[in-house]
């Protein structure tokens, strides 16, 4: 009983799945009000993504091996495929909801029955199917699917459908209107809410301060892949005009970038981090919340953060091996008002491992020499000898984020996989990890506005997608469970 639920239940989670693009009246309007999380997945395109049926066809044939017996298949669920499946949280984690629109009621009728192996029951035309863990309740156009312990329970979801949806009482925030603006493959919706009810809420504003609205908080996260290219993008929405105000004071510290920096930085560097901050405002922001006390370490800290005065920058090379020793080509440059991040610096080292310069310090640790500098406003810190004087680069780097927006990071993947071979090598003997990871060549991160940011994945291979991957790692991971199962 338990193996046929289980593998029953994983037809049915592909042939939700098989549920594609948004349609103009879907079953958002199904989505409890007190919701704190709410995922919309757009999946018949991400399964058409990741080979269509031929892959669904892949994935049936080893559900239907592994229950010694055939599976069906999404189109066989009655489930409607050209619109999109919604799992919504409510009561504090309490109650998960499964929301789809309906194809064949009849059908997914017949489907859920044999799943739970219990009959359907009709009432005001309303069908609900319950056991002792699941209950799916569905009309002509609607089916949920929930936990039967759950807040949300079978009876007050046959009111819902009775009236057609939430039109009433539905989810009406701003963030949610956010999501529903948003046509990409997968979007998430989490309320500040969800830590309403919960210990870390107390935890949280001890750090943050009292006065954060958290419950008037939301965030919005969405991924869309295709072309060799998979684009994610989060907001902070603000619910109330009390949590705009926190956003806005608790941004306040973070600048758009100058690009001080972007023409010393080499365009073969394998990792730069960028952005631009006012240290003086985030320590002020820092010290609302109770974090800086009156003791000394507070207060040194308090003021290497407020030193620091516009853009910084961390740029890492690739590494290189010298026979036996490997050394990382690193560079912190940053903006700032003094030198006190400087004798920082040099006061942790020790004078023993230190040698004076016209404007800094050399250091010799254990053989490594960094170099530290403080010259016309720019602190740097770097393996890399002649980089303290900051000096232009012969091919500057393009990476947007060290001039664009309030910057970000640029990861060159294919430098990291060619420098961690040897380590993959071994955690990866049949090479079938490196396969995967080598066909992604880079990573990029923007941020358009101090509360939101844009992540780009480029793929090596333009025709590639990121769920093309994800598909290839499940029949990875299928092979190798078939391999050691056959070795014992």
């Amino acid at each position: 009983m338990i193996g046929k639920m289980f593998l029953s239940g994983v037809a049915l989670v592909a042939s939700l799945l098989g549920c594609g693009v948004c349609a103009a009246q879907d079953a958002s309007v199904l989505v409890p009000s007190d919701a704190s999380v709410v995922v919309r997945v757009n999946s018949g395109r991400i399964l058409d993504k990741m080979g269509g049926d031929a892959f669904v066809a892949r994935i049936m044939e080893a559900a239907g091996e592994a229950a010694d017996g055939r599976i069906a298949e999404p189109r066989e669920w009655g489930v409607d495929l050209d619109r999109p499946v919604y799992v919504a949280v409510s009561g504090g984690g309490e109650a998960v909801s499964v929301l789809m629109s309906m194809a064949d009621a009849g059908r997914f009728g017949s489907m859920v029955e044999d799943m739970l192996e219990k009959k359907v029951r009709r009432r005001a035309g309303v069908a609900c199917v319950e056991d002792d863990d699941l209950y799916v309740v569905f009309d002509s156009q609607y089916a949920v699917m929930g936990v039967a312990e759950g807040r949300h329970d079978a009876d007050m979801w046959r009111d819902v459908l009775k009236r057609g949806g939430h039109r009433d009482a539905g989810l009406a925030t701003k963030g949610f209107a956010r999501m529903s603006a948003s046509d990409a493959d997968v979007v998430m919706l989490v309320s500040g809410s969800v830590a309403a009810e919960d210990d870390d809420l107390a935890v949280l504003k001890g750090f943050y301060g009292d006065d954060m609205p958290l419950e008037d908080i939301s965030v919005v996260w969405s991924l869309v892949s295709g072309g060799g290219v998979a684009e994610m993008h989060y907001d902070v929405v603000a619910e109330s005009d009390a949590a705009a105000r926190y956003i806005k004071e608790n941004t306040a510290g973070v600048r758009r970038v100058a690009g001080r920096y972007a023409d010393c930085i080499p365009a073969s560097s394998m990792m730069v981090l960028y952005s631009a901050i006012d240290g003086e405002r985030i320590a002020e922001m820092l010290a609302r919340t109770g974090l800086f006390d009156k003791d000394g370490d507070s207060s040194q800290l308090r003021g290497l953060l407020s030193s620091v005065a516009g853009d910084v920058a961390l740029v890492v090379g690739s590494p290189v091996a010298d026979g036996t020793s490997v050394s990382l080509p690193a560079t912190l440059m940053a903006q700032v008002r003094n030198r006190s991040l400087l004798e920082f610096f040099r006061e942790k080292v020790g004078d023993g491992l230190v040698e004076k310069t016209s404007d800094g310090y050399v250091i010799d640790n254990n053989g490594t020499k960094i170099w530290m500098a403080c010259r016309d406003g720019d602190m740097v810190i770097t393996t890399i000898e002649g980089m303290a004087s900051l000096p232009a680069a012969a091919s500057p780097s393009a990476a947007p984020c060290c001039r664009e927006g309030y910057g970000g990071l640029s990861l060159d993947v294919r430098q990291v996989m060619a420098a961690a071979g040897p380590l993959l090598g071994m955690l990866d003997s049949d090479g079938r990890v490196v396969s995967l990871l080598s066909r992604i060549e880079s990573v990029e991160s923007i941020a358009d506005r101090p509360d939101s940011a844009r992540c780009t994945v480029r793929l090596c291979d333009g025709c590639d997608n990121i769920y093309l991957i994800m598909a290839e790692a499940v029949d990875m991971l299928r092979a190798t469970s078939e391999d050691d199962a056959a070795e014992e």
